[in-house]
């Protein structure tokens, strides 16, 4: 992509990261929190998990406006070219799941809406509905969608957001459990941070294919990290003080609640929308870089083609701790991809795969996905070695995604250091896009 092309600039990475982190989905993350932590306690550490999130993916944006390069640029350039293959398979099945699992939370939530005011369960009806809709925002283009987002999007975000502040006080107040001091038990603090942490890093594989058409790193950065921490911070509290009231404790019962009628279906269409838009246009940029692509402007459109009969069979629950085991995987990629654009050393492709492994294997004995086979399959190992499996129960001040962040990074800083040192500098790769 020509320096010509990339143009967007602080209000527009602002407008899209803001977006994403004012989703309603982040807060059942936050209403998990509560009794066992203080309202200070879990309000902290929300703001602490979206500052480290906004971080991260700030990093990543800065990283891909500078550079140009896609998501399968940076993931698989410290591999080596033979790795574009696997990485792009599985950034391609991340892309599906992630669609399908975003679809499926919007269906159910409308679905709940759906039966509360119409009386009747609408399922397919509203997965096909919503994929339609998801589906029109990719047909209007990354232009045309930025031009939106700048001019209008972010106005409509801010007043959604207000409008949703207000009623839940106007509506619930505050529940009066939630002002007696904590409990105890799960969570402790950075376990909290650590559940704050995962609904925002699932976003990580889509941040520069958005990015990389910025023609200026530093307003990408800044617009990224400023929109997905405050909207990521807010939305994570009003889970923290609002949700917990909802009888159902879920998104459709707190929309329910709002007594908006179907208008609720609205608001969850905005606010959500824009994760699938992402999501596809992060897809179409990975199949337009296979060998021999011929049909990019289709591309987009195939994780929701399978989203669609996913969202009418399956609920949320099917399907969650999956996506989490797959976000896990891009947490250490992304530690690698850093570390090497910080610290250029030779190219040794062992050496990221370690470093990529290790973060993960870290990050899934602490907090592995909450999945039966995989557990059992885990365990095993673990206690042959004579570990105790979780580690996250044993050491509960301990979260996943930063010390598999760290480890991932640390490993290839440390490499690319040694090889500076011994004089094998690599050359830096062109920019592609």
């Amino acid at each position: 992509m020509s320096a010509e092309q990339r143009h967007d600039g602080f209000l527009t990475h602002f407008a899209v990261w803001g977006g994403l982190g004012a989703s309603l989905y982040l807060m059942p993350f936050g209403s998990l929190l509560v009794p066992a932590l203080s309202i200070e306690q879990a309000v902290l550490a929300a703001v602490i998990a979206a500052f480290v999130a906004a971080l991260l993916i700030a990093s990543v944006a800065g990283l891909a406006a500078r550079t140009g390069r896609s998501t399968l640029d940076l993931v698989s350039g410290p591999l080596g070219d033979r790795s574009r293959l696997p990485v792009g398979a599985l950034l391609l099945a991340r892309h599906v799941l992630v669609a399908s699992f975003a679809l499926i939370l919007m269906t159910d939530a409308a679905t709940l809406i759906g039966e509360r005011v119409l009386g009747a369960d609408l399922r397919p009806l509203w997965a096909v509905l919503l994929g339609a809709g998801a589906l029109g925002l990719a047909l209007l283009g990354r232009e045309r969608l930025s031009l939106v987002m700048r001019r209008a999007g972010i106005w409509i975000m801010l007043l959604l957001a207000v409008v949703i502040a207000a009623s839940a006080y106007m509506e619930f107040e505050i529940p009066s459990y939630l002002r007696r001091p904590e409990t105890g038990g799960w969570p402790t603090v950075w376990q909290a941070v650590d559940v704050m942490l995962v609904f925002p890093l699932l976003w990580l594989p889509v941040v520069a294919d958005f990015a990389r058409s910025s023609g200026d790193a530093k307003a990408a950065a800044r617009g990224t990290f400023l929109g997905m921490f405050l909207f990521s911070a807010w939305f994570g509290t009003l889970g923290v003080i609002y949700l917990p009231a909802v009888e159902s404790g879920d998104i459709g019962g707190f929309l329910v609640g709002m007594e908006l009628s179907l208008g609720a279906l609205v608001i969850l269409f905005l606010l959500q929308a824009d994760e699938l838009h992402l999501n596809l246009l992060s897809s179409k940029t990975l199949l337009e870089a296979a060998p021999g692509a011929s049909i990019p402007g289709l591309a987009a459109a195939i994780p929701l083609l399978a989203a669609i009969p996913a969202a009418i069979v399956f609920r949320a629950g099917d399907v969650e701790q999956y996506v989490f085991l797959v976000a896990s995987v891009f947490v250490p990629a992304f530690g690698v991809a850093l570390a090497d654009a910080l610290i250029p050393g030779r190219r040794a492709p062992i050496v990221p795969v370690v470093a990529w492994v290790a973060g993960f294997v870290l990050y899934q004995w602490i907090n592995p996905a909450g999945i039966g086979w995989w557990q059992d399959a885990l365990e095993a190992p673990f206690a042959g070695l004579g570990l105790a499996f979780p580690l996250g129960d044993e050491a509960d001040w301990l979260g996943a995604a930063i010390p598999a962040f760290l480890l991932a990074f640390g490993i290839q800083a440390i490499y690319g250091a040694v090889a500076m040192v011994g004089g094998a500098v690599r050359v830096p790769r062109e920019a592609t896009g």
